[in-house]
């Protein structure tokens, strides 16, 4: 494994600039209101959501088995990361054409279907990335690494969110959503240009002739073989689950406490969350481990919908939003590494892409599921099951058993 500082600046540089790109990019705020200005229905807002949620998990497994046979990763990950980027670009070079010359139902359904192509590219991410960071970086220095240049990232992030709203405001539309997506793709090129330069040794490959539906089978097999893969995955499905009702506090607030501006608070604690968090836990991974960690994450959230649940005030209210969100950053920062920790090395990509699939599936049905809880039942009952999948994802952590350091 080389340990350059070549390769540690790439491995903490990448998070922040991703972090940045993708802010204008937020299908929370920047694709809504994109659809919205050209008066798009809540099914297209609603289709857009489901672009990303399929996009995250669909490709995974097709593309592990691909990543299994390469010798040198980094570099097929950089084309594939600037097909995906530059094709989203010429979308928004070619924004005012459309707009101009087709009526705004055609321009809706080319955003859709270029945002459609860029979400596939994202659920190659998992199986390509672990398996080079796995290489680059030692087991013990990723977490560190990953937190602090997530930590960074969030810090420009009140920068970027400010020159967002700069796009917005000063130009008009369609031009500034030209700026705003352009900008982002050009600060993900260069993200994707890290990936060249990389300092990659050769890993041995795995040829075989197996058909897809084999290799599929076998890749599910896994959970039945691996009993601490299973438990891992098992618990990781239940966390995913648990933090679906994140996105929920604020429309809760909003509902039960009048005379605050919502929007600016909560988008206030996330951040200062993610700096704060992903510094302090990256450094954790470090000290504690990546389980402990986790465990550490869980405890908080835990802690968080209770305070949530007993204490009816804003204030107990986004306490439980913080700690949650604590909770989320644990798990970005750890569930990579546990999956590389138990895995056998020839089949990293095939656990990262069953983990990401399953849990990924499950927490989108999820999504589908908290609204009619809401709407029939309500946000309290909500937020106590969230406690219970994360108290069953904190059981099953524990019956996790690390295998390997290396």
């Amino acid at each position: 494994m080389k340990r350059s500082g070549k390769n540690r600046f790439i491995a903490f540089i990448d998070p922040a600039l991703f972090i940045n790109g993708m802010i204008f990019l937020n299908i929370n705020t920047v694709v809504p209101y994109f659809l919205i200005s050209l008066s798009a229905s809540n099914f297209h807002i609603s289709f857009a959501n489901f672009l990303v949620t399929l996009g995250s998990f669909l490709p995974s497994l097709l593309v592990a088995r691909f990543v299994q046979r390469l010798k040198l990763k980094a570099k097929i990950f950089a084309k594939l990361l600037f097909v995906q980027r530059i094709s989203f670009l010429i979308f928004s070079l070619i924004l005012p054409f459309l707009i101009k010359n087709f009526d705004n139902s055609f321009t809706i359904y080319a955003f859709l279907f270029f945002y459609g192509i860029f979400n596939m590219f994202v659920g190659t991410y998992g199986p390509f990335y672990f398996s080079i960071i796995n290489k680059i970086i030692p087991y013990s220095e990723r977490g560190k690494i990953i937190g602090r240049g997530s930590a960074l990232g969030n810090l420009v992030a009140i920068l970027t969110t400010y020159v967002l709203n700069l796009y917005l405001t000063r130009f008009s539309f369609p031009y500034n959503f030209v700026l705003i997506f352009s900008t982002g793709m050009i600060i993900l090129l260069v993200d994707a240009l890290l990936f060249y330069i990389i300092d990659e040794p050769e890993d041995e490959t795995i040829e075989d002739s197996i058909s897809l539906k084999t290799f599929l089978l076998n890749a599910f097999s896994s959970l039945k073989k691996d009993s601490n893969f299973k438990n891992l995955v098992f618990s990781l499905i239940f966390l995913g689950l648990s933090l679906t009702s994140i996105s929920y506090f604020i429309v809760y607030a909003t509902k039960s406490f009048k005379g605050y501006n919502f929007v600016t608070i909560f988008n206030l604690v996330a951040i200062t969350v993610s700096i704060i968090g992903n510094y302090i836990l990256g450094e954790l991974t470090r000290i504690l481990g990546y389980k402990e960690t986790l465990s550490l994450g869980m405890v908080l959230g835990i802690l968080g919908l209770f305070l949530t649940l007993i204490f009816k005030n804003i204030y107990f209210l986004l306490s439980g939003f913080a700690l949650l969100n604590l909770t989320f950053v644990s798990n970005i920062l750890t569930s990579g590494f546990l999956i590389t920790s138990i895995s056998p090395k020839e089949e990293l990509p095939v656990y990262l892409a069953v983990s990401n699939t399953l849990t990924m599936f499950l927490s989108s049905i999820m999504h589908i599921l908290n609204g009619f809880i809401i709407n029939y039942i309500g946000f309290d009952a909500l937020f106590w099951l969230s406690l219970g999948f994360l108290v069953v994802s904190l059981f099953s952590i524990g019956r996790v058993v690390i295998t390997s350091t290396s």
